[in-house]
């Protein structure tokens, strides 16, 4: 059975942190299969907005985009999505993320000669997706309760951990939320 580390926050009060609980819940009876950060897909990926675009003079399918994440200076970076446009909010791979989805450590590159800072992601391309028509496009009213620069884990409310359980038959008080919550 696979439970959420916030969800058992929300019924019950946790001074510890998930390994330890995992610990915990283990010695109680409950076996901890595996303990999944759910953060792990996007991690240093972050929210920007595309302040400018241009097509790239040597390929009809990239454009070359300015893009503020936060900081002093906007990144540059090559795109080849066909819905990328000026003043849309996106997710960002800065230089040094890891992709763990597609098992890719986003470096600075030059692509057709230009240099690329980074890259704008698509759900699919972060895991969260099975199919994405191009890169994923945040409503400006979830985007703007956040600053250029915080991390897509927060936007996507990924900030969690799931235990998955081997409930065994002895223990139907496992069975639910609430009896992980009780234990």
């Amino acid at each position: 059975m696979k439970v959420s580390h916030n969800w058992l926050k929300e019924l019950v009060q946790i001074n510890i942190n998930p390994n330890e609980l995992s610990e915990k819940l283990s010695i109680g009876g409950f076996e901890v299969e595996s303990l999944t950060d759910c953060s792990s897909l996007v991690n240093g990926v972050v929210l920007g907005k595309v302040i400018d675009v241009e097509k790239h003079k040597d390929s009809s399918k990239l454009s070359i985009c300015k893009v503020d994440v936060g900081l002093s200076k906007n990144l540059q970076i090559v795109c080849g999505a066909n819905n990328v446009r000026p003043n849309i909010y996106v997710y960002v791979a800065k230089v040094g993320s890891h992709l763990s989805f597609l098992d890719i450590t986003i470096k600075k590159t030059e692509i057709r000669g230009v240099l690329s800072e980074g890259m704008i992601c698509s759900l699919e391309e972060l895991g969260l997706e099975t199919n994405s028509e191009g890169i994923a496009i945040i409503e400006e009213n979830i985007a703007e309760r956040h600053n250029l620069g915080s991390l897509a884990k927060d936007l996507l409310l990924l900030d969690d951990y799931i235990f998955d359980l081997a409930i065994t038959a002895n223990r139907p008080d496992g069975m639910s939320v609430i009896g992980i919550a009780r234990e």
